[in-house]
């Protein structure tokens, strides 16, 4: 990594508020600032089908997340961080789901285990894609603005495998397990690696960020579809420690209530699809079996 690239990384770090420090920690989430406690519209929050409305909503239209670009990573005292180097303009784009224009990613982090729940089910890890609007600029700018900012959350679920795609990542995970505000450099990554395949079942809420200040206005999007990875992968993560040198085994939120807010869901149609055919394949193979035991 070069001088200049990581004097940019730094800029951008401060610039977007994301440089972090210890005045906080999940041990002591009844301390975090006012907005925390008190806002109405706090995240993560639990998910379940018997609580969300259907609803539906035109596909997601990406552009960037295949390209293979540049990152920087960094333990950040709070979670594994990564940003990809390269220009604003070169910068991963989404719109449609449901979004009232385009979207630029500023960067992912990891969360484990995961803040958000699905029927009552907690996941080993849970990826955050943070994204603003393109019209505001900038992070900083879109913070305080509603639908300013729009997070996208992919669940992971545990495999008898490692996830190969995750491999080149991990490693210099590992490396940052005790390097505190350290970034290094990964020379290839593809954002699209880390998303679900299916992209079209997701929840959709109004919430928060999920860290001090607890922002709200905040556009969320989880998938109901995930990504396998295995115990020993997550227990990379789970290695990681905060600058006082201490283990971060969970670094996730407590649930906060709805308050009457309503969540929506997309049913994928490919889920959907394959449960039906499932069912017809069961159905057949059952009415023959019978019409064969009454010959």
């Amino acid at each position: 990594m070069t001088a200049a690239s990581l004097i940019c990384f730094i800029v951008a770090s401060v610039a977007a508020g994301i440089v972090t420090t210890s005045s906080w920690t999940y041990q002591d989430q009844k301390h975090w600032s006012p907005q925390c406690q008190e806002g109405r519209l706090q995240s993560p929050v639990a998910l379940s089908l018997g609580v969300a409305k259907e609803k539906e909503f035109h596909h997601f239209r990406l552009s960037g997340y295949g390209r293979v670009v540049p990152a920087v990573l960094k333990n950040n005292g709070h979670s594994a961080e990564v940003r990809l180097n390269i220009s604003q303009n070169e910068r991963p784009e989404i719109s449609g789901g449901g979004l009232s224009g385009i979207y630029q990613l500023d960067h992912l982090h990891f969360h484990w285990q995961s803040e958000h729940v699905m029927e009552d089910y907690r996941f080993p890890l849970e990826l955050h894609l943070v994204h603003y609007a393109k019209d505001t600029g900038s992070l900083a700018n879109a913070i305080n603005l509603p639908g300013g900012v729009a997070v996208f959350a992919v669940m992971f679920e545990l495999s008898p495998d490692d996830d190969e795609e995750f491999e080149p990542l991990l490693t210099i995970i590992e490396k940052l397990q005790t390097s505190v505000g350290t970034p290094m450099a990964l020379q290839h990554l593809v954002v699209k690696h880390f998303l679900p395949r299916d992209l079209a079942g997701f929840y959709r809420y109004e919430g928060s960020l999920t860290t001090p200040d607890c922002n709200e206005g905040i556009l969320w999007t989880i998938f109901t579809n995930t990504i396998p990875i295995s115990a020993n992968q997550v227990k990379i993560f789970e290695e990681m420690q905060t600058d006082h040198h201490e283990v971060l085994r969970k670094n996730y939120r407590s649930l906060q209530p709805l308050n009457g807010r309503e969540v929506s869901v997309k049913i994928s149609p490919i889920r959907s699809s394959a449960k039906t055919t499932a069912a017809s394949s069961v159905l057949l193979l059952t009415i023959i079996i019978l019409t064969f035991s009454n010959v």
